[in-house]
């Protein structure tokens, strides 16, 4: 869909907020309404037009990139063109981005916009988000074969006692010179008893034989994000880590089973836990199945056992169990997945049928 197309549907779910025009100053939202990337940039959309508003730093890239709204580049404040729109749109009340203001942000604009009604909404864009069309799909394939490669590229890297932290580093300029923008977020790189750190920060501990090393990281094209986790053993496996292994790839595959459209969000947690919670390690699954993946590395669907979404066609999330042992170690195996009419398509193809010993 194009900027245009995005536009017409935001305004037809305008009136549910009971306001007269929306300024949109959530980036990511930016972006997927106009194609422009920066830190400085807010969209005004109104019944009749569609204003971007930046300042003289992106006066080119604006030019450039900016589809489907008129250009207004101000030298000193927003707020002195965005009132002169306002009063040229005949807009009283105005809706604004709840979630991406502060406190100090809602003070200021309502002191400087005092003559007008201020209606904060929430989700009006990211609702639109959600259905991923085929030129966002079309991006997100390329971002998660540029994870594949890098991940069968990394496993030779990860002998010889490497640091977490470098290794890291390893991956984010692999996924950099294949051609990603840059990385979904700090990649995750979790050796020996570390790996049972959900969201560990990789350290400078050395890469040992015997570990379990959990790798998870993703990349964006065209601001588009992957996010990819397997886990690999250092030398022989142990019979204890085999058999977890083995549990959470059938968590998976059944939490991939699960994901189709209609089915709550919460029956796909609960395919996964099911499986885990049999094997014994319910306590040691402490985070939900997944998460929606787009402009955001977390963004709607919510895949958890308390999550009231229900999974629809165009949706692409994360299925993504994990088992962690404090003190020993942790695996995770993820995958990002697409919602289809058919039921749902896995867009990784990194290997992970076993646990790899290396």
């Amino acid at each position: 869909m194009n900027n245009e197309g995005r536009v017409t549907k935001l305004r037809s779910g305008l009136a549910e907020t009971q306001a007269d025009g929306l300024l949109v100053v959530d980036l990511d939202n930016v972006r997927y309404l106009t194609g422009f990337s920066g830190s400085n940039g807010q969209v005004l959309i109104t019944p009749e037009s569609v204003q971007f508003f930046t300042d003289g730093r992106y006066r080119a890239r604006a030019q450039q990139t900016v589809q489907g709204a008129d250009v207004v580049v101000y030298s000193d404040s927003l707020f002195a063109p965005l009132r002169d729109r306002l009063a040229a749109g005949g807009i009283k009340k105005l809706g604004i981005e709840a979630s991406a203001m502060t406190v100090a942000d809602h003070h200021r604009f309502a002191g400087k916009l005092d003559d007008y009604e201020l209606i904060a909404t929430t989700g009006v864009v990211e609702k639109l988000r959600r259905a991923k069309d085929a030129d966002e799909v079309d991006l997100m394939r390329r971002a998660v074969e540029i994870t594949d490669a890098a991940f069968e590229w990394v496993l030779d890297r990860l002998m010889g006692g490497p640091t977490e932290r470098e290794v890291a580093l390893e991956l984010e300029v692999k996924m950099r010179r294949d051609g990603a923008d840059e990385v979904s977020f700090t990649p995750i790189v979790g050796s020996g008893p570390l790996s049972a750190h959900i969201h560990h920060t990789p350290s400078d501990r050395k890469l040992e034989p015997g570990d379990l090393v959990l790798l998870d990281f993703g990349c964006r094209v065209e601001g588009y994000c992957s996010d990819l986790t397997r886990t690999v053993c250092l030398g022989g496996a142990s019979s204890e880590q085999k058999e977890m292994y083995a549990t959470v790839l059938s968590a998976q595959l059944a939490g991939l089973d699960a994901v189709g459209a209609g089915v709550p969000a919460r029956d796909a947690d609960a395919a996964a836990r099911r499986i885990i919670d049999a094997a014994g390690h319910g306590d040691d699954f402490g985070h939900g199945l997944g998460h929606g993946l787009g402009l955001n590395v977390h963004e709607a669907p919510r895949l958890h056992w308390s999550s009231e979404d229900t999974l629809a066609v165009g949706d692409v999330c994360t299925v993504e169990p994990g088992i962690y042992v404090i003190g020993s170690g942790g695996i995770r195996i993820e995958d990002d997945v697409l919602v289809t009419q058919a039921g749902s398509e896995a867009l990784n193809r990194a290997p992970k049928k076993e646990l790899l010993e290396l």
